[in-house]
């Protein structure tokens, strides 16, 4: 399972002018979750406030876009300098073109 801490952002906050900065604000959790048993991964959204979550439809465009731009098994570790050399040892690494 991976999850993914969703945060409001910013420009123009104190000596960066140019860029963006996380703030304090979660706005949102989202959770990448394999069922081993089927060999699946499912997407779950809990939004801001929510005790609970609930799955994306299987038409979301998070499945399309992990399928298609994902180094490893439909995961972004592409973006996580200690997750692709874990996935190169596990040999489940791809390289992707962005």
């Amino acid at each position: 399972m991976l999850l993914l801490e969703v945060r409001r952002s910013e420009s123009r906050v104190s000596i960066n002018k140019d860029g963006r900065v996380q703030t304090q604000t979660i706005v949102g959790l989202e959770a990448h979750v394999k069922d081993d048993a089927h060999g699946v991964w499912a997407f779950y959204n809990f939004p801001e406030g929510a005790t609970e979550g609930g799955p994306f439809p299987k038409s979301a465009d998070c499945f399309t876009c992990h399928e298609q731009n994902a180094a490893s098994d439909t995961t972004f570790v592409q973006f996580y300098p200690t997750l692709i050399e874990a996935a190169k040892q596990k040999g489940t690494y791809r390289d992707i073109e962005h």
